[in-house]
């Protein structure tokens, strides 16, 4: 482990190679080292979907993070995308669409006001056998409006760009979402969100419905036949409720819940609504970020948001593997009890998606501010890359630093959920964001 200009690097090949600002030749000799890591690979299962966890690291136990969840695979598939990889992300969309079909009898269900929705189980299934699409009998906390906002979002301009057949099957699978939404009342359903955890109303989640209600009205308006079938009218007074609810909750993430320990003022979640989903701009945006920098980040990461026990100190010593991947029933009161103030997981997500977004922010504006912003981004994202000394191995992408013993507070380690395939799609995305920053102030 080294610090280089101010970074704590733990990937020694890497160290030499920070720039406080990046050259088109800088970055084909970083691209050149996370190459060999295997980095810039996106790993797929056959069938275009992803597991959470490729690879897992020997000795780990992440046997739960070998199955596929919407919001992870969007997320990957989306930067497969971006990278002019259309064959990956069409067979991408194609499992989606499949997916979409298999789960039509829960959507009809809560359409239909037949399913309990205190129940998540009765929900859409967002995390399951990725391989076959079968569900996974193991209790989750399904009801997750963003997982499906996201697929949403990416399957409609999937369809625009002609990856996927707009036939009835596909039509329908489409504005049954807007039906369910409708059904669920999105605007003030309480879902468990992009960190599964207590349900209560979550801007970030409000945010990833409307990018793909947004997704699904563009593709509409291209295809004006579909205008007349079920569903699509519901989708305009929709996004005009959303946007209200969105705005009145933002910056916060979450307030004015029955239990105010639920109340949440930062929450880095509300960057995805940023990059990549562009649904939430201007003056808007920069509050979510400042929030994010004043509140969150830390010398290993970012925090997911303040008080957050999921791989917290001492982790492994008050939960085992069958718990700690468990969901925990949907009680996590003995999980939030463990914590010690301060020792929440450091993420490894956010930094390259901080990058990546200051980096098209500078291709709009030009302002350098955002060009120094997206090197310093870059850089904590590269330290964050693991090192020789590290027992899941060198050049992976962790889900999250932690520390094992609250009596040792400097030692912080990768946590068993590496390497994250989400974690290295948006450090691929910020490396492309990297190059086109740089060619463009070549070419100044």
């Amino acid at each position: 482990m080294s610090a280089a200009q101010g970074v704590v690097v733990h990937a020694a090949r890497l160290a030499p190679l920070l720039r406080e600002r990046y050259g088109l030749a800088d970055i084909d000799a970083l691209e050149g080292v996370l190459s060999g890591f295997g980095i810039l690979q996106l790993p797929s299962l056959p069938n275009g979907l992803y597991a959470a966890v490729a690879q897992p690291a020997p000795g780990t136990e992440s046997t739960v993070y070998g199955h596929t969840w919407l919001r992870d695979t969007v997320h990957v598939a989306n930067v497969a995308w971006e990278r002019g990889d259309i064959a990956s992300a069409a067979r991408t969309a194609a499992s989606l669409r499949a997916w979409c079909l298999r789960q039509a009898p829960r959507f009809q269900a809560c359409i239909r006001g037949e399913a309990d929705l205190d129940d998540p189980m009765q929900r859409p299934h967002v995390r399951f056998v990725g391989a076959t699409l079968e569900e996974s009998p193991q209790w989750w906390p399904h009801a997750q409006n963003d997982a499906l906002g996201y697929t949403l979002w990416f399957l409609s301009r999937a369809a625009l760009a002609g990856m996927l057949p707009l036939d009835d099957a596909t039509v329908d699978a489409l504005l049954r979402f807007p039906r369910y939404f409708a059904a669920v009342r999105f605007t003030t359903d309480r879902d468990s969100g992009h960190w599964e955890e207590h349900r209560k109303v979550n801007a970030s989640s409000l945010g990833t419905v409307l990018a793909g209600l947004s997704a699904l009205r563009g593709l509409l308006r291209a295809r004006t036949a579909l205008a007349s079938r079920e569903g699509a009218a519901l989708v305009e007074p929709l996004l005009e409720e959303g946007r209200a609810a969105l705005f009145a909750l933002l910056p916060d993430e979450s307030r004015g819940n029955a239990d105010p320990a639920l109340d949440r003022r930062a929450d880095a979640a509300l960057l995805f609504l940023l990059h990549p989903l562009r649904i939430v701009r201007d003056d808007a945006a920069a509050a979510v970020v400042a929030r994010v920098v004043e509140d969150l980040v830390g010398p290993h990461g970012i925090r997911r948001y303040r008080g957050d026990s999921y791989w917290c100190a001492d982790y492994k010593r008050h939960f085992d593997a069958t718990v700690r991947t468990s969901g925990f029933g949907g009680d996590l009161s003995g999980r939030d009890a463990a914590l010690l103030p301060g020792t929440e997981a450091q993420w490894c997500l956010f930094d390259p998606l901080l990058a990546a977004l200051h980096g098209w922010r500078f291709l709009a504006s030009g302002d350098p501010a955002d060009r120094e912003l997206q090197a310093l981004h870059w850089n904590r994202a590269l330290g964050q890359i693991t090192g020789a000394d590290s027992p899941l191995g060198e050049g992976c992408c962790p889900e999250a630093y932690w520390m094992p013993d609250s009596r040792e507070p400097a030692r912080w380690e990768p946590n068993d959920n590496t390497p994250l395939l989400w974690t290295q799609a948006l450090l691929v995305s910020a490396l492309g964001s990297l190059r086109n920053t740089a060619a463009r102030a070549r070419d100044a």
